[in-house]
């Protein structure tokens, strides 16, 4: 007994190995756990050190593909997906003044009537029943096909008319509905959509 103290327990001994580390059956439990984390420390700096130093694949600028109808490229190992790059949407914001037409009305509304009923197609070509709710007239400055956004819904250029004019300010469009939207000559922004 030193200094009039019971003696220390003596530390149980253990044998392992850990990748050809053996640890001896005379250490002590403390030098056992600090080999051990010396070794996990050595393992882990080496670990680190290989990704970050392992070869890297080397990234080169590239332009965008341009594509045309393609909408992927196969080889022989593998099928690579390429997405056309999105195109940005061009506006340019207008006044229009709004009226409405319903060819089976006759009158003004159609070219060509017969047995009560509107035979005429628009100036697309398309049967003006293809463009119910969708189609606009629109003057000349306006290419057929044009989409504009009025009053919060997207109308395409198809017919044309001879009221249909554009004065310098505002452009006249007529929509092919069966009821008018708003008042007749009532003048609202819109969009172009391109």
């Amino acid at each position: 007994m030193r200094w009039g103290l019971a003696p220390l327990p003596r530390p149980r001994r253990i044998i392992v190995t850990v990748r050809g580390l053996i640890i001896r059956p005379s250490m002590t439990t403390s030098t056992i756990i600090r080999n051990i984390f010396i070794s996990v420390m050595l393992i882990t700096v080496l670990a680190g050190y290989d990704i970050q130093h392992s070869a890297k694949p080397t990234v080169m600028a590239q332009e965008v593909p341009v594509l045309d109808t393609t909408t992927h490229v196969t080889s022989i190992e593998t099928t690579v997906w390429v997405t056309p790059p999105i195109k940005k949407v061009e506006t340019k914001d207008i006044i229009v003044k709004v009226s409405h037409y319903w060819p089976d009305l006759g009158g003004v509304n159609c070219l060509t009537f017969r047995n009560g009923h509107c035979v005429s197609k628009m100036a697309n070509g398309q049967n003006w029943e293809e463009g119910i709710d969708n189609a606009i007239a629109c003057p000349k400055e306006l290419k057929l096909g044009t989409r504009i956004k009025i009053l919060g819904r997207i109308w395409t250029c198809k017919d044309r008319g001879s009221k249909i004019t554009y004065d310098g300010n505002a452009y006249w469009v007529d929509m092919l509905t069966r009821q008018t939207v708003v008042a007749y000559g009532t003048e609202v922004p819109a969009v172009i959509i391109k």
